[in-house]
């Protein structure tokens, strides 16, 4: 019954790529409309951060001051709730909205950046003209969205969105003696109007409703002054009304057309596959619908993604399962394999009971973990059937076989079973974004690995006990498995005649073992560090940056050129192109590139048979340079792991962000000038063109006009001031006032535009203002409330960055020797530290876990250390392997080394237990040994051979994700296993000599 509860619950699973995370970050968002960077800075950035610097919870606040945008990311400490933390974020937020600035509009917190992208479709135009049908089209079918349970959100890309623009007549202004702030506050008055709410009665409550305008031509009635000349001053005479499209925030283009992109977002919890289903009817419905000339067409699904990740994976469990059989039979019998085979699907299933209550879904990790446990569940069964076996050879009935056989390994199998628990439990404490992704591993090794006891020490004692008495009995019992012969054979020659030698000389054996180990730490240098592997995918990001200031339709148009020259490449399928904007979030807690009017972000799919991901990487970074040498490029791949930033990062922190800037600049000219660096940039940027307005005061005084007035001026000359939504036909539309100019905003314009004076009549602008041409702050970014510049470097692939970073090290520091300021050089070498260091604190508590399980079962202190040599020598031959294949030292290699910890040590605890058995009965030392020697040959080899054959398809497999942690455990247990059989009888001896002396 319990087997089938785990198997519904197995099917019914969520599927995903990666393990759903909900990230401890938030963003706060703050428009300041008109505002420069330090001004965003003084009244928005330093407001918010104050308020947050006094929750505790909080491990880090980074901000970026813009023109006319604050952008706060705020990040919790590891294991806080969040949710009441974000809950105090809201309200400290709100605390220092009371101190913004009038104009500044009220901030936006996002606290669920974790939302995963399901789909991206692609929506591309023949005709411009149509972009007003089809964001209607949108609207329409955003309606029904809610229909899609699984789905939570839709973002569309490159959409307009409608304003109502009221254009005021200076001239008409003048003439009528009527002020910019006489039209606002009129128009104010009906956008703010205040609801009138209801009329209570004693017998009814009447809802009380006011008529507003709902049209334009009404609007333009709206008396705005009063003349005894003209009689009333209506809006129309002053000004014109228009409904039109806001100016673009961004541009969107697929293969060099005109496009919309929409991204289908996931619910929490939700299945990528039976969501894509959904997704797949929806989107058909809609393509009924579409526009003529409108094409709608998928350009990336996660579904397709897990679809042959599963497959893939699932190719490699059903070769995993294969092997152990296979290996089973080599020395188990038929019977004895089929219960060895029959306790994988029981153990996997009673495990599965408990993923939905602990939150683990179907994805690469979980699955992975599925197979690493596919190679050590079955040890169990093998040593309680071998002894069983064993038991029936020397004459037992088959309940008393079971029995005895099962009680005299039971604690040696618990206490093994314990060590691979205390193993990965600890893997549950790891902290930040790395343990989040690896948290399905140890939890699905875990419940596994008890049930397989479980199963072990009731269900196969059970089986085999039903299944002998149901078979004759022969006079003599032979050894079981297809090659019985060459295990008997091989036990004999172990026990008899090399166990023998060993005995003679322990101390040599143990010295020749452990040198062989520690020779292999030796070539730790020469194995690559690599935090996360690349990936083997098809995506390819590039980023292109303008100088800051660069406009919209700018960029937009030189960014043809790079999608023109990407497209073709015989090896591109399809480019994306999105202006102003980031790729949507489909792969990461944040999309791909960075924002801004400036900046361009190419998505482009590759054809993997003809070219690699981190070639193709490498070539753009070093072409497009060469290509377009008045653009900044950087290319990127998907991150096969969390995002750790970039490969460089070089923090330094001070008071002036000029004098930052300055050293920023420093850096960044050390920096490209080394040797295998291909791209360098900043999070400041190049200083911005500005218009620097200097009123004329005395002018301002002999005239009555104020600098609000000044302002006010210079802002409808731009971009405008938005005043709220006006109903038109059902719709709230922003409504913005400006100017009536039919000219691109210039210095020129001054001298049009007249201000009305209390005391000399009209005012030209001109005349009481001097404007001059500077360079202003482009962003202003914090860390921790102090300025901090961050300078980005990325290695062209000749290099690593601890090369990089050994050799420029000392000229970085050397640019920071002013007081006051500091440096900090980071980036991905130092997040590879930090979780290193994490994993070595966890390594740490994992052997003292097993230490002390070790020593209860041997109620001896020597026999832990004894015994976890096996560790030590594991690790060695997981280097040895790693070395032979070059195959990276990073986040995955270091996970197989800590697995290794659980899974050598059963063979020791085995060995160990059976010599301890044979003392207690009066055998001397090095009988015992030779006789347990004899004895559990066959178990450990077996044993050995199951746990290889199941990750050897992951070690020898594509994944370039989980190749490491398959290199790391196979060498390290072929490694440890060839020296234990020899070192841990060896220090025993030693021992027991130690003991007798």
């Amino acid at each position: 019954m319990f087997t089938l509860v785990g198997i519904l619950s197995f099917i019914q699973l969520p599927q995903r790529e990666i393990p759903e995370t909900s990230p401890a970050i938030a963003q706060i968002t703050t428009i300041y409309p008109g505002a420069g960077a330090e001004q965003v800075e003084q009244n928005i950035t330093n407001e918010i951060e104050t308020e947050l610097e006094q929750i505790s919870e909080i491990s880090s606040i980074s901000s970026v001051s813009s023109p006319g945008i604050s952008l706060v990311s705020v990040q919790l400490e590891s294991g806080v709730d969040a949710d009441p933390i974000w809950n105090e974020v809201r309200q400290r937020v709100a605390d220092a909205t009371a101190r913004f600035p009038d104009e500044a509009n009220a901030p936006q917190v996002n606290s669920e950046l974790g939302i995963q992208g399901l789909a991206t479709y692609q929506v591309t135009l023949d005709d411009e003209e149509k972009l007003e049908a089809v964001n209607e089209w949108i609207e329409r079918w955003n309606k029904r969205l809610i229909q899609l349970d699984d789905i939570t959100f839709v973002q569309a890309d490159g959409t307009l969105e409608k304003e109502i623009v009221l254009e005021l007549d200076d001239e008409a202004l003048t003439n009528y003696r009527i002020t910019t702030d006489q039209v606002i506050g009129v128009l104010n008055g009906e956008t703010s109007a205040l609801p009138p709410g209801q009329w209570q009665t004693e017998a009814y409550d009447y809802r009380v409703e006011l008529q507003t305008y709902d049209s334009l031509a009404e609007l333009e009635t709206l008396p705005v002054g009063f003349s005894e000349e003209d009689g009333i001053i209506t809006l129309a005479d002053v000004a014109s009304l228009r409904e039109t499209f806001k100016e673009p925030s961004e541009k969107v283009a697929f293969n060099g057309e005109e496009a919309i992109s929409l991204t289908f977002y996931l619910k929490e919890g939700a299945s990528v596959t039976q969501a894509q289903k959904s997704l797949d009817r929806f989107i058909e419905e809609m393509r009924v619908d579409i526009p003529e000339g409108v094409e709608l067409s998928l350009l990336y699904s996660q579904a397709d993604l897990v679809s042959e990740l599963f497959k893939d994976l699932g190719l490699s469990f059903i070769i995993a399962i294969v092997s152990v059989l296979l290996v089973c039979s080599l020395g188990l019998n038929i019977p004895t394999a089929f219960s060895v085979a029959l306790a994988i699907p029981v153990s996997l299933s009673l495990g599965a009971i408990i993923y939905p209550f602990i939150g683990i879904d179907l994805n690469q990790i979980s699955l992975i973990a599925l197979i690493i446990a596919l190679g050590i569940l079955v040890d169990d069964g093998i040593v309680v059937n071998e002894n069983i076996e064993r038991r029936l050879q020397l004459g037992e009935q088959p309940l008393d076989a079971a029995i005895n056989g099962t009680k005299e390994v039971a604690v040696s199998v618990i206490t093994s079973t314990l060590t691979v628990v205390f193993t990965f439990l600890p893997l549950l404490l790891l902290p930040g974004e790395a343990g989040g992704f690896i948290r399905p591993l140890p939890a699905v090794l875990v419940a596994t690995m008890i049930a397989s006891t479980v199963v072990a020490l009731f269900l196969i004692p059970t089986y085999r006990t039903l299944q002998e008495r149901r078979n004759k009995q022969s006079a003599e019992r032979k050894s079981a498995g297809l090659l019985w012969k060459l295990f008997d054979k091989a036990a004999h020659i172990y026990s008899a005649r090399l166990m023998l030698k060993v005995s003679r000389r322990p101390l040599l054996t143990v010295l020749i073992g452990f040198a062989l180990g520690t020779a292999a730490y030796a070539l730790i240098p020469f194995i690559p560090l690599e935090f996360f592997p690349d990936t083997d995918r098809e995506e390819v990001f590039v980023e292109m940056k303008l100088p800051e200031g660069t406009s919209l339709t700018e960029t937009k148009q030189q960014s043809k050129e790079v999608e023109q020259f990407l497209t073709g490449l015989d090896y591109v399928e399809s480019v994306s192109t999105y202006v102003g904007t980031n790729i949507p979030r489909l792969f990461g807690a944040s999309g791909g590139g960075a924002t801004g009017n400036h900046i361009a972000n190419f998505f482009v799919f590759i054809n993997s048979e003809k070219i690699t991901t981190r070639d193709a990487r490498d070539t753009w970074n070093q072409i497009l340079k060469e290509q377009f040498p008045d653009k900044r490029f950087t290319a990127s791949m998907i991150e096969s792991g969390p995002p750790v930033g970039a490969p460089i990062a070089i923090q330094v922190s001070g008071q002036s962000i000029d004098r930052l800037t300055e050293m920023a600049d420093e850096m960044k000219e050390i920096l490209s000038e080394t040797t295998g660096v291909s791209n360098v940039d900043d999070d400041v940027g190049a200083a911005l063109e500005t218009y620097n307005v200097i009123p004329n005061r005395d002018e301002l005084e002999a005239s009555g006009i104020t600098s609000a007035d000044l302002a006010q001026a210079l802002r409808l000359i731009g971009e405008g001031i938005p005043l709220g939504q006006l109903e038109i036909e059902d719709q709230l539309i922003d409504l913005n006032v400006r100017y009536a100019i039919d000219q691109e905003p210039t210095t020129q314009l001054l001298s049009e535009i007249s201000l009305p004076s209390t005391r000399a009549g009209a005012v030209v602008l001109e005349d009481v203002v001097t404007v001059e041409e500077v360079l202003s702050q482009p962003n202003i970014p914090h860390q921790n409330g102090v300025r901090t510049v961050t300078v980005r470097a990325y290695p062209s692939g000749e290099r690593t960055t601890d090369e990089i970073l050994n050799e420029t090290r000392d000229d970085l520091q050397q640019v920071v020797d002013e007081a006051g300021y500091t440096i900090d050089i980071g980036g991905e070498a130092s997040a590879r530290t930090d979780v290193f260091i994490d994993i070595g604190k966890i390594f740490i508590v994992v052997v003292f876990l097993i230490l002390i399980v070790i020593a209860i079962q041997f109620y001896s202190l020597m026999m832990p250390i004894l015994i976890m040599s096996t560790v030590y020598l594991a690790v060695a031959g997981a280097l040895i392997g790693l070395f032979i294949t070059q195959t990276g030292l990073g986040f995955m290699s270091m996970m197989g080394a800590v697995s290794l910890a659980g899974i050598v040590v059963r063979n020791g605890i085995v060995l160990i237990e059976f010599i301890e058995q044979r003392r207690k009965e009066g055998t001397d030392p090095v009988e015992a040994v030779i006789i347990a020697a004899e004895q559990r040959f066959r178990p450990i080899v077996l044993t050995t051979l199951t746990s290889i054959a199941g990750l050897l398809p992951v070690a020898l497999g594509n994944s370039t994700l989980f190749k490491p942690l398959g290199i790391a455990i196979v060498s390290g247990l072929i490694f440890s296993t060839l020296l234990t059989l020899f070192i841990v009888p060896a220090l025993y001896l030693l021992q027991a000599k130690l003991r007798k002396a």
